[in-house]
């Protein structure tokens, strides 16, 4: 079996001038897409489905309320949600082609990328996704629609997931899924697993430590060895927390790295890279069904490292059949 990759040019935002205001790098989705093409071959090493059109208003409003939804037509509730106030003077139809339209194939990617790991028990990678930020009523961070619960409940009523069936959030952007723990605080089915800098935006996760063992807070510019450390000593114990789990997202923000801007950890480039291979490889040797989101990463390496998490699937895949 070739692992799969959820893909389309129209992953990137296409706003004049938003990486001047942003440190998001605009075009790192295709620019990551051409660095793992360019190393394996289609068909041959892997799968590519395009999504060819965007999450629908209808599957959004599965998680999203109406009045939110309606409020994106305005470019102030935009530019607050992206956090650069000057674009509220840029016309919405501008901030919603450029920027809410691309958000929309990456939700429809995560969704198909879902779709396929329930069906095909396997592994697959969304190059984008993973807006753990968003609310049901509101988006931040640069968050503005949860994508994987909207996944989860579209696997739900579609009849893929039972409301039972366990679900497990691995989330190693360097930022805590607030978004995501909300969402899913009161779904006894859905189980968190976040490592995430304490002092950068949201902040400490609050209640008794005893009773959110998974929420793991990170001292600032925390290196490789100390994050490893406490990477190893609780990712087993989460996946064994869990009997026969139907499915596992991966949120795989290279945020962490330490030259991102945003993330306030000091990871090295081959720190994230060892981590990512790390998972995917866990993952893989429980024979988990996987969805990949990319989630945070905002500098000019960001697109080279989901290159390399993208060629990890690759190689920890044909490694594993190769042994049988």
């Amino acid at each position: 079996m070739i692992p799969h990759f959820i893909y389309s040019n129209n992953y990137d935002f296409s706003l004049l001038g938003v990486d001047k205001f942003h440190p998001f790098d605009s075009k790192k989705f295709s620019k990551a897409w051409r660095l793992f093409s360019e190393k394996f071959t289609p068909k041959a090493d892997f799968k590519w489905i395009e999504p060819d059109n965007m999450v629908s208003d209808k599957t959004l409003l599965n998680v999203h309320s109406q009045k939110y939804l309606n409020s994106l037509s305005k470019s102030k509730n935009i530019a607050q949600v992206i956090e650069v106030y000057s674009s509220r003077f840029v016309p919405s139809t501008l901030l919603i082609k450029g920027l809410l339209n691309p958000i929309k194939y990456a939700c429809q990617g995560t969704i198909i990328a879902t779709e396929l790991a329930l069906k095909e028990h396997t592994i697959v990678m969304n190059f984008g996704g993973g807006y753990h930020h968003a609310f049901s009523d509101h988006g931040e961070g640069f968050c503005f629609f949860a994508d994987a619960v909207i996944s989860i409940v579209e696997m739900r009523n579609k009849g893929l997931l039972g409301e039972n069936d366990k679900v497990m959030m691995i989330d190693l952007d360097a930022h805590r899924g607030n978004g995501f723990e909300e969402l899913t605080k009161h779904d006894s089915a859905i189980s968190n697993f976040d490592m995430y800098n304490l002092h950068a935006y949201p902040g400490i996760h609050f209640g008794d430590p005893d009773d959110f063992p998974f929420m793991i807070p990170l001292q600032p510019k925390m290196r490789d060895e100390r994050y490893f450390k406490l990477l190893e000593e609780h990712l087993d114990k989460f996946l064994d927390s869990q009997v026969e789990p139907k499915l596992i997202f991966y949120n795989a923000g290279n945020d962490i790295l330490e030259t991102d801007p945003l993330g306030g950890l000091s990871v090295s480039y081959d720190g994230v890279v060892r981590r990512d291979k790390f998972i995917i490889e866990k993952l893989i040797e429980r024979n988990i069904p996987t969805v990949v989101m990319t989630s945070g990463g905002y500098t000019e390496k960001s697109c080279e490292i989901i290159a390399e998490l993208a060629s990890s699937i690759v190689g920890v895949t044909k490694n594993k059949y190769r042994q049988r």
